[in-house]
């Protein structure tokens, strides 16, 4: 009797919380994502791309969101309610639009580094000089790396710290600008696709580029392509990673002590998607104006 009791005044605590807190965005989201699964699923098998059970390798960490957000809300904690659906958003988001960038990597456009690092040329900018003038000095170097490194754990801190802050608002812009912003990537690269600079300059690229390059070959192939989620960074223009700096800089500066230090690592992650080789210089100018 006594479980049944509890376990009847824990649905009832649940249901409250939740009807609480399915706002205007929640439900915004959800229809955004099942209309986005619901679509990539279909031109996944229209383009032949398969392996799409490895999309299911994010259910346990979302099983366990899921599970912190049921006792945030039976325990009714708010401001980690919001950091907990903010979490489960991201989750689904991260894989549902790492499919979208895959699908568009099918496009039938050939690839278009010659016109990119001739458009670079134009202005007199050179991705191999950059790096080149940088090696001259090996902690800046260093420094750059670890700059480009830092842009996943500084996704997460865009997401967490502002609702913890009490600026959920802030990070619910972030993650919606995430989906907008991927969505026009997808777009963009699927008409303009490009490898990367290390295809038109004389430069070694680094194991993980070569493994970009061939995974974006064939994705261009007319056969079928198994998902590929360790390559998936297949986008060279716009940069997404200078998109996800600048974004996550936008989330993070509506913290007024944290402003200048994180809008001085998104110009360090921007500037290092040059100096590690990954990116032309129209590249990132196309990631800012996008983020913009």
């Amino acid at each position: 009797m006594m479980r049944r009791e509890i376990f009847h005044s824990v649905s009832i605590g649940l249901r409250s919380a939740w009807s609480k807190y399915a706002t205007p965005f929640q439900r915004m989201m959800g229809i955004t994502l099942a209309v986005l699964i619901t679509g990539e699923v279909i031109l996944a098998r229209a383009v032949h791309l398969g392996g799409l059970s490895q999309l299911l390798s994010a259910w346990p960490g979302l099983l366990l969101l899921i599970g912190a957000l049921c006792y945030c809300m039976w325990r009714s904690f708010p401001k980690l309610i919001d950091t907990c659906l903010l979490a489960i958003w991201a989750v689904l988001i991260t894989n549902t639009l790492s499919l979208l960038i895959q699908i568009a990597g099918r496009s039938p456009c050939p690839l278009i580094d010659q016109t990119l690092v001739s458009m670079d040329a134009r202005v007199h900018f050179s991705t191999i000089y950059i790096m080149h003038l940088v090696a001259r000095v090996p902690p800046v170097k260093a420094g750059l790396a670890v700059a480009y490194a830092l842009l996943s754990p500084f996704i997460i801190a865009a997401i967490l710290i502002p609702t913890l802050r009490g600026r959920s608002d802030a990070a619910r812009r972030y993650v919606l600008g995430i989906v907008i912003a991927a969505i026009l990537t997808a777009a963009l690269s699927a008409i303009w696709p490009a490898a990367g600079p290390w295809t038109t300059q004389d430069f070694r690229p680094t194991k993980a580029q070569a493994g970009v390059a061939a995974y974006l070959i064939r994705l261009k192939s007319s056969g079928p392509v198994d998902l590929d989620m360790n390559d998936a960074g297949i986008v060279s223009f716009p940069s997404f990673h200078v998109v996800l700096a600048i974004l996550s800089a936008m989330a993070l500066g509506t913290i007024r002590s944290l402003r200048v230090w994180v809008w001085a690592l998104a110009g360090l992650i921007c500037i290092s998607a040059i100096t590690t080789g990954w990116h032309y210089g129209i590249d990132i100018l196309g990631g800012i104006i996008l983020a913009i």
